[in-house]
């Protein structure tokens, strides 16, 4: 089950149908529905396994007030994306590492998942729609702590990790990113 914490889906339907436009292609209903009711969103503690391949996810691209490094115009900025759109294929999501889950947009893979490993330059085939894709995804529930609690935590774990100014700050950003934003469960 996918839990994220979905992105500001202000003008995401007109996004959407912009993107469509631009890039001449017509996104499968059920991702669509995902975009409009979701607009992407983090994926903390989530990862997939399909055959021989498990990775995480980190987050579900998404358009207007997505996350930058997490936006379709990310792609579009850096030239990633003409790449797989010429090969039939969207980026949907990335994982830790930076693959891709991709999304067939051509009659031979219409709506069908498919995983881009870039360390061997290869797509690998899945075989799945968007929604089964779904279904193997487990997320766990998330609660994003306080500084307080962190600290607590290291000390009962006797952490040797020294808390700092600048770790302090790293968590501070991370706190101040999901201020607001609820984790909610996927539904299509």
């Amino acid at each position: 089950m996918l839990r994220i914490f979905p992105f500001d889906k202000t003008g995401v339907s007109e996004a959407v149908a912009q993107f469509e436009e631009n890039h001449d292609i017509l996104l499968p209903e059920e991702y669509r529905t995902f975009l409009i009711n979701y607009n992407g969103g983090n994926a903390l503690q989530t990862s997939f396994k399909i055959k021989k391949e498990s990775a995480d996810i980190r987050a579900f691209y998404g358009f207007e007030n997505a996350d930058y490094e997490y936006n379709f115009q990310y792609l579009i900025d850096h030239d990633f994306l003409s790449d797989y759109i010429e090969v039939d294929y969207l980026p949907i999501a990335e994982d830790s590492f930076g693959n891709y889950i991709l999304l067939g947009i051509a009659k031979q893979n219409y709506n069908l998942i498919a995983f881009f490993d870039h360390e061997i330059q290869k797509i690998i085939p899945f075989h799945l729609s968007f929604k089964e894709f779904l279904t193997t995804i487990k997320s766990k529930v998330c609660r994003i702590k306080s500084i307080d609690e962190r600290i607590q935590k290291m000390k009962e774990v006797n952490s040797p990790v020294i808390v700092d100014a600048e770790l302090k700050a790293i968590w501070q950003e991370e706190i101040d990113k999901y201020a607001g934003r609820e984790q909610v469960i996927v539904k299509l």
